[in-house]
């Protein structure tokens, strides 16, 4: 036989899942015995397959499963400790900065609005103020949004 078929023939035995045959067989007296070949007087037939083909492993519940020393919540706790909290109140220091940064209100033009003393894209006073007073509540409610997130962070990092 050639190396080939002899491969062959080994991996397409190998994929059939084997089986035996075993007899449970009862005697006069009703003494129950096992055996492979058939039984003389009554008795049953009873398939056997391998445990392994049909063993799933389960896995360990969280509950038992104990954290290493460097885990998960070490892990977040450090990342909290070394970038989390910090970077956040950077945010809220940049964002503060930011918001000082943008222009006051503007003072009015002084004399006869007509079209010919207005700048091309000029703004009248009401409408910059406006604008203005928009930019600063946009600026104020992302200044709360990022005190928010730095509070929840704080809050996690304490409960850690």
């Amino acid at each position: 036989m050639t190396p080939i078929r002899f491969a062959a023939c080994a991996l397409a035995l190998g994929f059939l899942a084997p089986a035996w045959a075993i007899n449970k067989c009862t005697d006069a007296d009703g003494k129950v015995s096992f055996q492979d070949a058939p039984c003389a007087g009554e008795g049953e037939k009873i398939e056997v397959r391998p445990a392994v083909q049909g063993a799933t492993p389960i896995p360990p519940s969280a509950s038992t499963a104990k954290e290493g020393v460097f885990g998960a919540a070490w892990q977040r706790k450090h990342y909290l400790q070394s970038q989390g909290v910090p970077q956040a109140r950077a945010a809220v220091e940049r964002n503060q900065r930011e918001c000082a940064a943008q222009p006051a209100e503007v003072t009015t033009q002084s004399g006869p609005l007509r079209r010919s003393t207005i700048a091309p894209g000029t703004l009248f006073a009401q409408d910059r103020a406006a604008a203005t007073a928009k930019d600063r509540a946009a600026c104020e409610a992302r200044t709360q949004e990022l005190r928010d997130e730095l509070r929840a962070l704080e809050e996690e990092l304490s409960a850690l």
